[in-house]
């Protein structure tokens, strides 16, 4: 199995967990103990920066207002940060890419007083796959069907620190179709 940290998730369309329906995920750890990610085209309507600030006692400066993702289903009540590494603290995990992830009330608080990473994308919750089940997820065994199968892509910084746009799953989706059948062309038609 070829592990997939640092790459982008693309949910199938039909994705039958409706948790992940047209996510869009970074995976920031895969290996032979499971895999982490966070869903990063996804807004949460609440709970908003403010909340969050308010309800853990954070001083934010009124111009520092980010909007807040659903970053997956476990861990839903934790408020994460996938960030350039510009920024560290000794908690960050470092991803491939030179990405860092950090789950730690100190980022908040300098993100809230202007002093955290050049760029960021903050999270609720995380996504979490157990030993080997993401492996199958991919592979699609039986009774999976393959067009359930996770879709996956190249890390790209524009998707994951750009504008998030109503388009993004789709346009995703469709990379992967052009990917796919660029490569059945070029065994094909061989120069």
């Amino acid at each position: 199995m070829t592990y997939l940290d640092g790459k982008l998730l693309i949910a199938p369309p039909k994705m039958t967990d409706w948790r992940f329906a047209k996510s869009v995920v970074y995976i920031w750890k895969h290996d032979v103990s499971g895999a982490g990610g966070i869903i990063v085209n996804k807004k949460v309507s609440a709970p908003s920066f403010d909340n969050i600030c308010r309800e853990g006692g954070i001083h934010r400066t009124t111009k520092v207002s980010p909007p807040i993702y659903y970053g997956g289903p476990v861990m839903t009540n934790l408020v994460g940060c996938l960030h350039t590494l510009d920024y560290r603290l000794p908690t960050t995990n470092v991803t491939p890419h030179k990405v860092g992830f950090t789950l730690d009330k100190q980022i908040i608080d300098d993100i809230a007083r202007d002093r955290g990473p050049n760029r960021y994308l903050l999270t609720m919750g995380i996504s979490s796959w157990n030993a080997g089940q993401l492996d199958e997820e991919i592979q699609s065994p039986p009774p999976r069907q393959k067009t359930g199968s996770w879709l996956h892509l190249n890390y790209d910084d524009a998707i994951v620190f750009g504008p998030k746009t109503e388009t993004l799953w789709n346009d995703c989706v469709g990379q992967c179709v052009m990917n796919a059948t660029k490569k059945i062309t070029n065994k094909v038609f061989k120069d």
